[in-house]
C-alpha cells in the first residue's frame, strides 16, 4: 500500500465511528480497530471540505451510505514543507485507505429482482442516491489520483458548470 493501491474499510458501526484523535492501537475498541492495530497505519483525518473526494466527479458535502452523519476518514496530508510521516501526493494524491462507518454496501445492495435490500436511515431515497454518488467519487479518485485538485483545469471545469 506504501508504494499505491487503496483499500476501503466500510464498517456497520455507525455511531462506534473513529472519533477525531482516537488512536488505531491498542487491545479494546471496535473490530476495525483491533483489525488494524497493529498495521502501519498513517495518521487519518475526516475529510477536509475541499478535498478530491469530494469533487473527482459529483460535487459532495458529506458521503452518507446506509447511515448519515459518520465521517469518511482518509490519510491526512502534511504540509507541503513538512517530511513527517506518509504522505498522500507520494501516489498521486490517492489517500492509501479510506474508513468510514456509514455502511456504503448495504445502501447499495440489491436483491435478484433489483430491490434494494436495505433501508437507508434516516434521508430515504435521495440520501441512497448521495450514497450511490459516493461510490462513483471514490471510484473516480482512485481511478484519477489528484486530477481534480490540479488547477490547470480549473478554467474548464468552470466553464463546463456555466460560471
Amino acid at each position: 500500500m506504501k508504494q499505491g493501491g487503496m483499500i476501503v474499510f466500510d464498517t456497520k458501526d455507525f455511531g462506534q465511528g473513529m472519533p477525531s484523535g482516537l488512536s488505531l492501537r491498542g487491545e479494546g475498541g471496535t473490530p476495525l480497530q483491533r483489525l488494524l492495530g497493529n498495521l502501519d497505519i498513517p495518521r487519518l483525518e475526516a475529510v477536509p471540505e475541499h478535498h478530491v473526494l469530494t469533487k473527482s466527479f459529483y460535487l459532495l458535502r458529506s458521503f452518507p451510505g446506509r447511515w448519515d452523519g459518520g465521517q469518511l476518514w482518509v490519510e491526512a496530508e502534511a504540509p507541503r514543507d513538512s517530511d513527517q510521516g506518509r504522505q498522500a501526493r507520494r501516489v498521486d494524491g490517492v489517500s492509501s485507505i479510506l474508513i468510514t462507518s456509514n455502511d456504503f454496501a448495504s445502501a447499495w445492495a440489491r436483491d435478484d429482482r433489483g430491490q434494494y435490500l436495505y433501508p437507508v436511515v434516516p434521508g430515504g431515497e435521495r440520501q441512497r442516491e448521495m450514497a450511490l454518488r459516493t461510490g462513483v467519487n471514490i471510484v473516480m479518485y482512485a481511478l484519477t489520483g489528484n486530477y481534480k485538485a490540479d488547477l490547470v483545469h480549473m478554467p474548464a471545469l468552470l466553464e463546463r458548470l456555466g460560471q
